[in-house]
């Protein structure tokens, strides 16, 4: 007798044939949750203009621009010299502080008193900015060199601290040297003012290597004045490079030692 073949139960087919059931409704206050769990990023993406941007100012630009500064008050001071270089022989020795003054007096009156470089700056592609009115953060910071430049009485300080400074130091020094304050037999009144001098001068030293210590480390404020002042040098333009290029000097040099 033949074994009865096995028939497939048609309940089980139709079960197996049967859709999935549709997936459970989210609760009501689900979109509550999930505005929990995104608002952190909106709150990362509204806030990215408030985000500041580093900026990097070279500190060999600051450094070549001061140095062309010097180098520019020297030539002026080189051709005005030969304009009365047929007067009596050393006449203008003895107006040298006055005459130096006068130079950097006009080198300020018509670069930072008119909102423009001086010569090294401008060749190195630097501006003075106010860093106390320097927008950090916002929608006009793209570059983070934005900012407004140097207001009226930082101009005004800025002539008397570097050129006024100058000056009365100059004269003061040369005022010592002749009377000689620095003998040990002249009286009480001028040793002590020589060694007021000397604690001042000692001061300002020290002052001044402390600042180049943190202008090494931050690249801000290259002299003690622009620390005080708040006078920071960023660049003119992001996109131009320094003017200055000494590819021609390190040939002669590199040549001369071969030679």
């Amino acid at each position: 007798m033949a074994d009865p073949k096995t028939i497939p139960c048609p309940s089980a087919s139709t079960e197996s044939s049967s859709p999935s059931p549709p997936p459970p409704s989210p609760p009501p206050d689900a979109w509550v949750a999930e505005s929990r769990l995104l608002l952190p990023q909106w709150e990362s993406m509204r806030d990215s203009t408030k985000i500041v941007i580093p900026i990097s100012i070279s500190r060999v630009n600051q450094f070549d621009a001061a140095r062309l500064d010097v180098e520019m008050s020297a030539m002026l001071k080189e051709q005005l010299v030969k304009v009365f270089s047929l007067l009596k022989p050393g006449l203008l020795f003895q107006y040298e502080p006055e005459l130096d003054a006068f130079l950097e007096f006009l080198i300020w009156r018509f670069s930072i008193w008119v909102d423009k470089p001086t010569p090294g700056n401008a060749l190195m592609n630097l501006r003075y900015r106010d860093e106390r009115a320097s927008p950090n953060t916002g929608k006009e910071v793209r570059t983070g060199l934005e900012g407004p430049g140097l207001s009226v009485s930082q101009k005004i300080l800025y002539c008397i601290s570097t050129v006024g400074g100058r000056y009365i130091w100059s004269c003061l020094q040369s005022f010592s040297a002749f009377r000689r304050w620095g003998d040990p037999e002249q009286r009480p009144l001028a040793s002590r003012a020589w060694g007021l001098v000397q604690r001042a001068e000692g001061l300002y030293r020290a002052c001044s290597f402390f600042n180049l210590l943190l202008f090494l480390y931050g690249g801000r404020y290259k002299t003690f004045v622009e620390r005080i002042l708040k006078a920071r040098l960023v660049y003119g333009s992001p996109n131009m490079n320094r003017a200055v290029s000494f590819e021609y000097m390190n040939r002669q040099l590199v040549w001369n030692e071969f030679s």
